[in-house]
């Protein structure tokens, strides 16, 4: 059974894009799932003087841990200002120090998303897109989840999705993930 590792590239306490995370971590019952909040592996911003003096964050060499251990990611990314937030960036460029030819993705299957409250992610995606595949990562799918609030509803604390055309094309995103 394939390992899936879930997590969004927010560092906002109540993150939609984490909010989304966990509900697709449900329809994933069948499957080995772990989901993951990244603000829960902070780290300094990167520069290469940071990497000489002080070496690689050990909440890098953490989340790279997992990373390997899993077959598949599922990813949401939120959209800040038309691009992927800081944060996200950041994440991702100490993951890439952390072996020589930066290609720490390789062999990794990534289901993108991204949602707003209203009409934003498709630029967000793009650029997390090429982020991820220059780190070696295979993208099977992009979903934009626009008009979060429509998409999705609150359940004891949780948010599910509405039964409709979203819900079945990330259902149908699934399988394409845990093949490659």
């Amino acid at each position: 059974m394939k390992n899936i590792l879930l997590f969004s590239g927010s560092n906002n306490p109540k993150s939609i894009n984490q909010s989304v995370i966990i509900a697709i971590s449900e329809l994933l019952k069948e499957t080995n799932n772990s989901v993951i909040n990244l603000r829960d592996f902070n780290m300094p911003i990167y520069s290469i003087e940071t990497e000489q003096i002080e070496g690689i964050p050990e909440n890098a060499i953490r989340l790279k841990q997992l990373i390997d251990k899993a077959d598949a990611l599922v990813v949401s990314v939120p959209e800040h200002n038309g691009s992927i937030p800081a944060f996200f960036k950041n994440c991702m460029d100490w993951l890439s120090r952390i072996e020589k030819k930066y290609k720490i993705l390789t062999n990794k299957s990534v289901l993108l998303l991204s949602t707003s409250p209203v009409g934003g992610g498709s630029s967000s995606i793009l650029h997390a897109e090429a982020i991820l595949k220059r780190l070696g990562a295979t993208i099977t799918g992009k979903i934009v989840i626009n008009k979060f609030n429509e998409q999705l509803f609150p359940v004891d604390g949780k948010f599910q999705f509405k039964e409709d055309v979203l819900l079945k094309e990330i259902v149908e995103s699934i399988p394409k993930l845990i093949r490659n």
